[in-house]
């Protein structure tokens, strides 16, 4: 494995799938963090406060020291009653005797976020919990997440920079990497090779592509087109160099239509205009349907993709292999991360140390990442990395055995980190509704991106935030 490397440049993007929240130095900006704590808090809880805070409750034991402890984890990875979870828990259990996990499975990340906000409120925040990185920007202003940068120190070497930088905010460290989504292109090999079509290297033969597939067979595509998945349409703009969110101290920028976002937005709309993607959402009963009949040729998502597909179309193994991510510029590899996940502390766990230890074990030791191996994931530590190349492919293409090769040298030339800002609730509803609107009504894509840039703004400064103009 060799030495992964950011692209941070001025004028290049730096957005992918993350949370780097750049906002100065740790130790000199603790006024500026400060205030953007307080602004935030009270927007994501506002947002937030119509939820109830459930059965869930504060994780027992007599603390970090002194005896047993029991740490509540609240996680959709590690499902009770899964052979695979179980096993890793006792495992930790044996190298641990005095820490119990008591796994609590949650759904997808909006339920997380209010349950844990609302867990806050009712001083019965679980231990450690797993959220993806989009997310955590707006639990870190709300102040339910413990500052975890000593807790972790001696983790730090489990898990490349750029890694742990989707856990990072303003230096401070909120969170364990758990897993990540290097993007990549995942399509059906016999159907491209039936049809005479060669693997895309760059959009513009994506764009070919889905001409010469669906002139073969006009109930035939080369991908859905998703409206309501915003973090796509965000890495698609970092990808192309583009920059949504960025932060100065107590200042917020938010660029949504720059020229290099707006090429993006124009390219999808040709697509759906000239009817070369089919517009519909993603893993719904017709989607799962079409992508058994070979109806759904591809998904530009992330190294993640070929296990959904296979939960959803396991009679299709063998037909599929992954590639590169097509590139906005020849030449240019970087590629964002999509989706992925990390472990946090809540600010009121009652066993913070216990809490940091474990999550440090599970998403950044090498016995802990490797394990995670075995739940199907990408896992972010170096140890679990390191594992995938010599692991079986996926299930959906065991023929591909460079598959882990491709996708972690993808990881190790360029990564894209990104900005995301406290209230991308606010764009992700904005944005999709929108552009669902605009897909199914011949409307304008550009408008979309003016308009959720505008909702975004209005948002923050409504909360209190300076906005750069």
């Amino acid at each position: 494995m060799t030495h992964q490397t950011h692209r941070s440049t001025s004028s290049g993007p730096s957005a992918g799938t993350g949370a780097n929240l750049s906002m100065g130095a740790r130790t000199g900006s603790a006024t500026s963090r400060r205030s953007f704590l307080a602004g935030t808090a009270a927007t994501t809880a506002l947002a937030l406060s119509a939820c109830s805070s459930g059965d869930d409750s504060a994780a027992g034991g007599s603390g970090d020291s002194g005896g047993p402890v029991t740490l509540q984890f609240w996680t959709y990875s590690l499902k009770g009653g899964d052979p695979a979870a179980q096993a890793i828990v006792d495992r930790y259990h044996e190298l641990n005797p005095d820490v119990t996990i008591k796994l609590s499975e949650v759904g997808g990340t909006p339920e997380t976020a209010s349950k844990l906000l609302a867990a806050d409120r009712a001083d019965t925040a679980p231990d450690v919990v797993q959220i993806e990185y989009r997310a955590l920007p707006s639990l870190v202003v709300a102040g339910v997440v413990a500052d975890l940068t000593d807790a972790v120190a001696d983790a730090k070497g489990g898990a490349e920079d750029n890694i742990w930088s989707l856990c990072t905010l303003d230096d401070t460290v909120y969170g364990v990497p758990q897993d990540i989504g290097p993007m990549m292109f995942t399509y059906r090999k016999d159907l491209f090779d039936q049809y005479g079509v060669k693997v895309p290297t760059t959009w513009a033969e994506y764009a070919a592509a889905a001409e010469a597939i669906h002139a073969a067979d006009p109930s035939v595509y080369i991908a859905s087109f998703a409206a309501t998945q915003f973090e796509f349409f965000a890495a698609q703009a970092a990808q192309a160099g583009a920059k949504w969110w960025s932060n100065d101290g107590e200042t917020w920028s938010v660029n949504l239509t720059d020229d290099a976002s707006l090429a993006t937005a124009d390219f999808w709309q040709d697509l759906v205009r000239r009817d070369l993607v089919t517009v519909q959402p993603l893993l719904t009963p017709e989607w799962n349907a079409q992508v058994n009949a070979g109806k759904i040729l591809s998904w530009a998502a992330a190294a993640w993709a070929p296990s959904v597909i296979y939960s959803v179309a396991p009679d299709t193994a063998g037909k599929w292999e992954s590639a590169p991510l097509p590139q906005w510029t020849p030449g240019d590899s970087a590629v964002p991360f999509l989706g992925g996940s990390t472990y946090l502390v809540p600010a009121k766990s009652k066993h913070t140390e216990a809490a940091a230890k474990f999550a440090a074990w599970l998403g950044a030791s090498d016995e802990g990442s490797k394990l995670l191996l075995t739940l199907d994931i990408y896992p972010g530590g170096n140890g679990g990395r390191e594992a995938t190349l010599e692991s079986d492919p996926p299930r959906l293409m065991p023929q591909q055995t460079n598959f882990y090769e491709i996708a972690d040298q993808v990881i190790d030339d360029t990564t894209i980190t990104q900005t995301w800002g406290p209230n991308v609730n606010v764009a992700t509803s904005t944005f999709g509704d929108a552009l669902n609107e605009a897909a199914l009504n011949n409307g304008s894509f550009r408008d979309v991106y003016a308009t959720t840039q505008d909702a975004i703004i209005a948002d923050l400064k409504k909360s209190g935030f300076t906005v750069s103009s």
